[in-house]
């Protein structure tokens, strides 16, 4: 792979039982991956830059029941590794309090360090943030940071893990246990699939005629949203996906940008954010299903289905319907993005370019 690597360190592991026995075996390198075909990171390096110690103990902190209500789940609950670290075949996902559901599908979780905000109605805009969200949602983890503390610090190993990575006294503590989190999450970066071996002129990534003919019909009818080698513009959009009436209260967008944070329903469908969601990344979305802010469409083929100018289930018209769904065929306002199954198909082969193995494979990311 082609990149720049701004930060990396050799992780080592020791075998034998005494002195002379002791062999290194290196067993990975990890830092902050820029590849050649990527934007600059958002993530900010020189606040909290990435090495082992931190990795390391933001990865047993992922994978740890610790941060949830009555030790019940961990951050990998809903975040599989094989799945691009999403919640495979659920569209909502059940939290610690099992006759609840949360109320959006779970995000995959890579590369945020390229993103400029997070959750599908961007309320976080720092990485290192984000894990507050799902630690104390009720629905999600329903825990208190002061609770998740005060449990590794009982812990008998966390002590001595915390203050390897951050020093100081009282290492211990929500900043350097979040900041922790960012540096393994911040690692994830997906950047070795067919289509970037191809954009790379990588061993591996020769495309077929039918593959370069989906490209060309994604870039002409999907990547004015899905833009970038990110393939997301990173903006907020309603597209037309219409209310869900199992989750009447969801605003969207709107619960975060309206200057009232009690703003009532009503009040939130007039509000110019109303059912704004951020554009997914599509990247490994081969293996991301189910699709959509509150996982309503299970397969690709349905999404592109729905997107279609005259296949059901159709796009709603609403008041802030983003402008680039609205196309004008013989003089008609029509909903949508005209394509034939063909050409559906040949996106298909074209989006299934965009799963990285090595990444959904990547045993640094694993449970340790």
């Amino acid at each position: 792979m082609k990149y720049l690597k701004l930060l990396s360190v050799v992780l080592l592991s020791f075998v034998g039982c005494d002195d002379d026995q002791k062999e290194e075996i290196p067993v990975f390198e990890i830092g902050l991956e820029q590849p050649i075909n990527f934007p600059a990171p958002t993530y900010d390096i020189n606040d909290n830059p990435i090495d082992a110690a931190g990795f390391e103990l933001g990865r047993k902190l992922f994978y740890d029941v610790k941060l949830s209500d009555g030790n019940t789940i961990s951050c990998a609950e809903c975040h599989n590794q094989a799945f691009a670290f999403t919640h495979h075949g659920h569209d909502l996902s059940e939290g610690v309090l099992v006759d609840q559901l949360g109320v959006r599908n779970s995000q995959p979780i890579q590369n945020l360090a390229f993103m400029n905000a997070f959750t599908w109605d961007g309320s976080v805009e720092l990485l290192w943030r984000q894990p507050v969200v799902p630690i104390t949602e009720k629905v999600e983890m329903n825990e208190t940071l002061e609770n998740v503390i005060n449990k590794l610090k009982q812990d008998a190993n966390y002590p001595t893990k915390f203050e390897t990575a951050f020093g100081g006294e009282d290492a211990v503590n929500p900043v350097n246990m979040l900041k922790a989190l960012a540096q393994f999450m911040g690692a994830m970066v997906s950047s070795n699939s067919k289509y970037d071996k191809y954009v790379r002129g990588e061993v591996g990534g020769d495309f077929s005629d039918e593959e370069k003919e989906g490209m060309r019909l994604f870039e002409n009818k999907c990547a004015s949203c899905h833009s970038g080698e990110l393939f997301t513009n990173q903006e907020f959009v309603n597209n037309g996906i219409g209310v869900n009436s199992k989750l009447p209260n969801e605003l969207g967008r709107a619960r975060i940008s309206a200057s009232n944070p009690d703003l009532t329903i009503e009040e939130g469908k007039a509000h110019p954010d109303y059912y704004k969601f951020k554009v997914p990344s599509l990247r490994n979305v081969e293996k991301t299903f189910p699709y959509m802010h509150d996982g309503r469409i299970v397969l690709l083929k349905q999404v592109l289905d729905f997107y279609d100018t005259d296949t059901y289930p159709y796009i709603q018209k609403m008041d802030n319907l983003d402008v680039r769904l609205i196309q004008t065929i013989d003089e008609k306002e029509v909903l949508g993005i005209p394509m034939t199954e063909e050409e559906k198909e040949s996106i298909i082969l074209f989006l299934e370019t965009l799963t990285d193995d090595e990444f959904l494979n990547d045993t640094r990311f694993a449970k340790p």
